[in-house]
């Protein structure tokens, strides 16, 4: 019984865990997900298609449980905004960027059905990037580019997310700056009300200007907010198989009810964080905590990719399209993480000296 309830809880320091692996597994779960909406459309319809939909719903909160734990542990460790800033920055829009001229400037040329030249001078073509880099409008489509799927005009449906990640960061950075987020206690607060908020939204709901985004942000508000509260709060909350099956246990008694959205991520963050500081044991473990981190480059590059098999091959079923999406995705995944990724991350160290530079200049005046 002991066992059962001992706590699991690791040292991110250490990098004996497996959550790079998981964000790699729910990326593939969205890229499933798409296979299966690629070419079907909206709305899913059928009972396997809708447990996909479902599915997928708990891949997107594990994305954001665990960047909440992770950023809170890194802002808590490390407090300093510019690093942060710097980090965030440099770990999103490296790869943003690149995805954005690939899109832009290869594949929509490549498979829009109108000549070149007008296809550059649509103001839909020369809006793109900057709609897309500045998450004004993150689905943003291509003129006459995929038609051949029945959501043909949306050139990267995966990255609409991407806006509430940042959003997260601005919002925990901001209160950090401003010393609201250096105390475990004060993260449990803001962690606490961000669950009043999704439990608030579930009761009241909004419908107006604006509505898409804020049911997403009482949704992954909460998500990243629990995800912090469980680091902030991580002596007292024991990750165990135990806890992991009471918290399952109250988010089903709870489903149907307002609360139960967020006790079902409350029970996601223990299983998630549980599963990822597990002790896999030999070569499989080993393999597990070091895998290379492709799961970004998975994320925003799987849609494209698979709409391009498709456009090629329009009869293609959701199997056979996740397999050719599985493959190219993890393949242009791995490039990009060389490529433009690391190296990006390997520039923070020069890109602090030159800031700090003119910040020890102005000190000594």
């Amino acid at each position: 019984m002991r066992a059962i309830f001992h706590s699991g809880h690791g040292r991110l320091e250490d990098k004996s865990n497996t959550f790079t692996a998981m964000r790699i597994g729910f990326a593939l779960v969205v890229v499933y997900a798409h296979a299966v909406l690629i070419p079907m459309g909206l709305p899913y319809h059928g009972v396997w298609p809708e447990f996909v939909d479902a599915t997928v719903q708990l891949a997107l909160d594990g994305f954001f449980i665990l960047s909440g734990y992770m950023i809170t542990a890194s802002l808590l460790n490390r407090p300093n905004m510019t690093s942060f800033t710097l980090s965030r920055v440099l770990r999103i829009f490296p790869g943003l960027i690149a995805a954005v001229l690939l899109m832009w400037l290869v594949i929509g040329p490549l498979f829009t059905e109108l000549p070149l030249g007008a296809y550059f001078s649509q103001a839909q073509t020369l809006q793109f990037p900057l709609m897309v880099l500045s998450q004004a409008d993150p689905m943003a489509g291509l003129p006459q580019v995929f038609n051949a799927s029945p959501i043909g005009g949306t050139m990267n449906g995966a990255l609409w997310t991407i806006r509430y990640e940042l959003l997260a960061y601005l919002g925990v950075g901001l209160l950090a700056a401003v010393g609201l987020y250096r105390n475990r206690s004060l993260i449990l607060v803001w962690a606490g009300l961000a669950a009043a908020f999704g439990v608030l939204y579930q009761i009241t709901g909004y419908s107006g200007p604006g509505d898409d985004t804020i049911g997403s942000m009482a949704r992954f508000g909460p998500a990243f907010m629990i995800g912090a509260g469980f680091y902030a709060a991580r002596d007292q909350l024991p990750l165990s198989a135990g806890y992991v099956g009471l918290a399952l246990l109250a988010a089903f008694a709870s489903q149907g009810t307002a609360m139960g959205p967020v006790m079902l991520q409350i029970a996601l963050a223990w299983l998630y964080l549980w599963a990822g500081f597990l002790d896999v044991p030999g070569r499989i473990g080993k393999a597990l905590r070091e895998v290379e981190d492709v799961s970004y480059g998975i994320y925003i590059l799987h849609w494209p990719l698979g709409m391009m098999a498709f456009a090629l091959m329009p009869g293609l079923g959701a199997n056979a399209l996740f397999a050719i999406m599985t493959v190219s995705a993890i393949a242009a995944g791995w490039v990009m993480r060389v490529t433009v990724e690391k190296p990006a991350l390997a520039m923070k160290p020069r890109v602090l000296a030159f800031l700090r530079g003119p910040a020890r200049l102005a000190a000594a005046e």
